[in-house]
């Protein structure tokens, strides 16, 4: 069978998904030491986090301050790059 010379398919979903984890994580950080929403650093990654996090935060509410989505959403999409990667044929 003819494998591709890179696994692709494996470099993107782990790469794509870790990246998003870490944006979540930088957000994450930005909120905690109130850096300005206005910030267009701030504001790119809010563009690019909040489609996979509103979803989460429709159905799971804030607990006092704290705000579970991006801990659910972050466990979420760290299962979804595992199985995604179990899942693929070798030299994909």
């Amino acid at each position: 069978m003819f494998g591709f010379p890179l696994p692709i398919v494996h470099w993107l979903v782990q790469f794509g998904i870790g990246l998003l984890i870490i944006a979540m994580f930088i957000r994450a950080i930005a909120s905690w030491v109130r850096i300005d929403e206005r910030n267009a650093f701030i504001r790119f990654l809010a563009r690019l986090t909040e489609p996979f996090i509103a979803p989460v935060r429709r159905i799971v509410r804030p607990v006092g301050v704290i705000d579970l989505s991006f801990i659910i959403t972050w466990f979420l999409l760290g299962t979804l790059q595992i199985l995604l990667l179990q899942a693929l044929p070798d030299a994909w």
